[in-house]
């Protein structure tokens, strides 16, 4: 089962807050945390995980069958580290 954008607004709406100002809560989190990670910088959110933006380095690369050198341009990716409440809860146990 996937968990949505729309189940988000779900729990906002659950919480008492009306639907439009759930759905421009959740794309106003969404937003940020995606400006802040274009940045460059890093967002750690306690007991869930971290994201940081990492940069695969451009290099060359041979094809295998014809054995002529590809140039691989630079890549960024995001990385995501698990905290040690998720990790915990993935694995069944409870809190210490």
């Amino acid at each position: 089962m996937k968990y949505t954008k729309a189940d988000i607004i779900k729990i906002f709406t659950a919480s008492g807050l009306e639907y439009n100002k759930a759905r421009e809560l959740t794309s106003a989190i969404i937003e940020a945390l995606t400006a802040a990670l274009a940045a460059g910088n890093a967002i750690e959110l306690r007991g869930f995980g971290s994201f940081e933006q990492r940069i695969h380095k451009a290099c060359t690369r041979y094809n295998p069958q014809t054995k002529e050198p590809v140039n691989v341009p630079v890549r960024r990716y995001v990385l995501f580290r698990s905290g040690q409440e998720l990790k915990n809860k993935l694995k069944g146990e409870t809190e210490l």
